[in-house]
């Protein structure tokens, strides 16, 4: 569905600054939206997923890619507080220590710098399609903002995002049990994208995913 990638990279591109750290770029769906920055890491630990992004990078002088095990902290060690953004779409949910994550990205950031979050919300909705996508758990706006403070986080931003998604996914997920959405459900999402931009924010029910926004505080300032 690239129509809804590039809602989601339209929400996240104005928060980006120039040294972009993602994690699991998976094929560069976000990556080929977001780019060009003066540097930008794409990382994953998959060796399909990183063949595609090293053939991906040709001709982008600016673009890297690398083999990072976000539950690895070996795999930061060279990175601390190299990147003003780090980009984690649809994947704390799915790894098993999010804290060790969070540790992990916090070390990675400049003082000052953000951490950008997309993740699936409402326990209530979790079904056969989190199980398909192996999703660990689904947040509440609470538990997200207490476990990015507990890792040295000030929460910046959280909000609702694709409100519209929310009633098809409980139908498909818990009713139905499906583990895929059809290829005409995904065709009507696309032909009705610019439709569902505009009329989302309006919906009077939570959404389906979080984004979040959470900075490494300055140094100076903590210290002080």
């Amino acid at each position: 569905a690239p129509q809804f990638s590039k809602w989601v990279a339209d929400e996240i591109r104005p928060h980006l600054g120039n040294r972009v750290l993602e994690l699991g770029a998976g094929i560069g769906r976000m990556t080929s939206q977001l780019t060009p920055r003066q540097i930008y890491v794409a990382s994953d630990t998959d060796p399909y997923a990183l063949q595609y992004l090293k053939s991906y990078k040709v001709g982008k002088p600016y673009l890297r890619v690398l083999r990072i095990d976000p539950e690895a902290s070996e795999d930061f060690e060279l990175l601390r507080n190299t990147f003003d953004t780090i980009l984690v779409v649809n994947l704390l949910e799915r790894l098993s220590h999010p804290n060790q994550i969070l540790k992990n990205l916090y070390g990675a950031l400049m003082p000052g710098g953000k951490a950008i979050f997309l993740v699936p919300q409402n326990p209530g909705l979790h079904g056969t399609l989190d199980q398909f996508l192996q999703t660990r758990e689904r947040y509440t706006q609470e538990k997200l903002e207490s476990d990015l403070s507990e890792a040295g986080f000030k929460v910046d931003r959280i909000w609702q995002f694709n409100r519209l998604g929310t009633l098809p996914w409980y139908v498909n997920s818990k009713l139905v049990k499906s583990k895929q959405f059809s290829l005409i459900q995904i065709k009507l999402l696309e032909i009705f994208m610019p439709l569902v931009r505009r009329i989302d924010p309006y919906l009077p029910w939570p959404g389906l995913n979080l984004l979040a926004i959470a900075k490494k505080p300055n140094q100076l300032i903590k210290d002080n």
